[in-house]
């Protein structure tokens, strides 16, 4: 049976490095990707490559997007193996305090960092359930952790981090005695669009953890858990 990745904000920086990666290990892989241009560009530079990947549109903090993706995916394939939630943004001033939050921007970033993940998974668990050895791949973040000194910054987006994590722990209590598995993922700091230039790790040292998470020998990994350079990490 063909290994079916669906993967999304795929466009560029982790998600299409993921795409590519993956679809070079022989998946088919879904590019879900909120821009229908610059989507297109991506998935083109890798369908030039005579991978195997398909091309989606969709923005996840948009619930039709979501159904309408998943009424696309379900009629293509009749299973998917790996649902990878990278998807995300942090847009709000590093500096910004709880008494003078901007809460359209608190919403926004809530409804895409956590609702989409959310409702992404809700939608594919079915699909993911026909797979006999699934995995689910929420991206969170290092802000994310409780058991570290507080660093400080972003707080919507640290916020909704801690809440994938939580996610990924309900998800993996609801889904432990089926066939899929579900892991949270700290890719660390990246040179991408939002980790900016001075990060510390490469693209492909970003997606190092997140695709041995899709690859390896789900005996040998732990659902529920918290994932950075391929060890557990605490909340």
């Amino acid at each position: 049976m063909d290994k079916i990745a669906l993967i999304t904000g795929a466009t560029r920086g982790l998600g299409f490095a993921m795409s590519e990666k993956l679809a070079t290990l022989g998946f088919n892989v879904i590019m879900a990707c909120r821009e229908e241009k610059t989507g297109k560009i991506s998935y083109e530079k890798l369908k030039s490559k005579n991978l195997d990947v398909y091309f989606e549109v969709c923005d996840v903090e948009k619930i039709s997007d979501i159904d309408n993706l998943y009424k696309s995916v379900s009629k293509k394939f009749d299973h998917l193996d790996v649902l990878i939630n990278n998807a995300g943004v942090n847009i709000e001033p590093a500096s910004t305090k709880i008494e003078n939050i901007d809460l359209k921007l608190f919403e926004k970033i809530m409804n895409i960092n956590l609702r989409g993940p959310l409702y992404m998974c809700s939608k594919f668990i079915p699909m993911l359930k026909k797979s006999n050895d699934a995995r689910i791949i929420n991206f969170a973040s290092g802000l994310a952790q409780l058991s570290v000194p507080r660093m400080g910054p972003y707080p919507s987006y640290s916020i909704s981090k801690t809440a994938v994590n939580q996610l990924t722990w309900f998800l993996a209590e609801e889904l432990k005695n089926t066939s899929v598995k579900v892991f949270s993922v700290d890719p660390g700091w990246v040179k991408t669009d939002m980790g900016g230039p001075d990060a510390m790790l490469e693209i492909g040292e970003g997606i190092d953890t997140p695709i041995w998470l899709a690859t390896e020998d789900a005996a040998k990994l732990k659902s529920g858990f918290f994932y950075k350079e391929r060890k557990i990490i605490p909340w």
